[in-house]
């Protein structure tokens, strides 16, 4: 029996472009962070912006009621293990500069639905020099329920909520859920039909209310891209909504990094470096020279 499971397993994972990988606690448990550097071109006020960019996914534990890291003794039932990608952008613009963080929240096995990597929370900071601004949804009961607080006059503090239908997705959560780190979430060349919620600072960036959109999620097969002086195999998706798209290309191999994207609004990032390590430690001046290994501004 142990055989034939093996063999369906195997011949699933040939079928949708994934092939078997590690255990995702031996990987992701180790007390360490993935950090990957990536050559980022931002476009805003109707020019390409050069800057960087940088992915860190990380494993930790949340408290289920309060939806924030646990840092004190908590029972276990309270307790929700999570897979956190803070996404950093940097860029400049004539002579002042944007600082954007998104955080995405990911339930490892699944939170209400037991579904692997369900979406629990996700929320940006934007600063510039014109102010700051602060975006969280997180889901209750099938509902997204969030608040913004903005320095813009006509959007201040409000609240939102949205239904959350079958076939939801969030931009900022498929950074992970394309990564199939339990394994394949579709098979090569399949399509699905999504209600998508567009990333929150593409919301932040158009000054548009939170809503959802109708659109597609497909899978490609897999290619050789070069991306600088490496070559990688990837596994190519395309997000879209109507007069939108975007592509990522996904290393096949595992822990299937994100290795470059593109949007159909010039937006674009390109893998520079990834190290595993437990950055929060490494704070002292001579931590610096970890920058200069990632390709990162100092």
């Amino acid at each position: 029996m142990r055989l034939i499971n093996t063999l369906v397993l195997l011949m699933v994972a040939t079928a949708s472009g994934w092939t078997a990988s590690p255990d995702f606690y031996g990987h992701w448990a180790d007390g360490k962070a993935e950090i990957s550097s990536y050559r980022v071109v931002q476009p805003r006020y109707r020019e390409e912006r050069a800057g960087y960019g940088v992915m860190i996914f990380v494993t930790e534990d949340m408290n289920r009621n309060t939806m924030i890291k646990m840092e004190s003794p908590t029972p276990k039932e309270d307790r929700l293990y999570v897979l956190k990608l803070n996404n950093v952008l940097k860029f400049t613009t004539g002579i002042y500069d944007y600082s954007v963080m998104t955080s995405v929240f990911s339930a490892v096995e699944g939170n209400k639905g037991n579904t692997p990597f369900e979406l629990v929370k996700v929320n940006l900071s934007s600063q510039e020099w014109c102010g700051h601004v602060f975006d969280e949804a997180r889901v209750v009961d099938n509902r997204l329920e969030g608040e913004l607080n903005s320095y813009f006059e006509r959007e201040g503090k409000h609240r939102y909520s949205l239904d959350l239908p079958s076939g939801f997705e969030n931009e900022d959560h498929l950074l992970i859920r394309i990564r199939e780190l339990k394994g394949p979430i579709m098979v090569s060349g399949e399509s699905r039909d999504i209600s998508l919620m567009r990333s929150l600072w593409s919301i932040r960036t158009r000054h548009r209310p939170h809503s959802l959109v109708s659109g597609k999620v497909s899978k490609g097969s897999t290619e050789a891209i070069s991306v600088g002086e490496d070559a990688y195999q990837v596994i190519p998706w395309t997000v879209s909504t109507e007069g939108w798209e975007r592509r990522i290309w996904v290393e096949e191999a595992y822990p299937h990094r994100i290795v470059k994207w593109e949007d159909s609004e010039g937006g674009s990032g390109e893998l520079i470096k990834t190290v595993r390590a437990p950055y929060w430690s490494m704070k002292k001046d001579t931590d610096l020279v970890h920058r200069d290994h990632l390709g990162i501004p100092r």
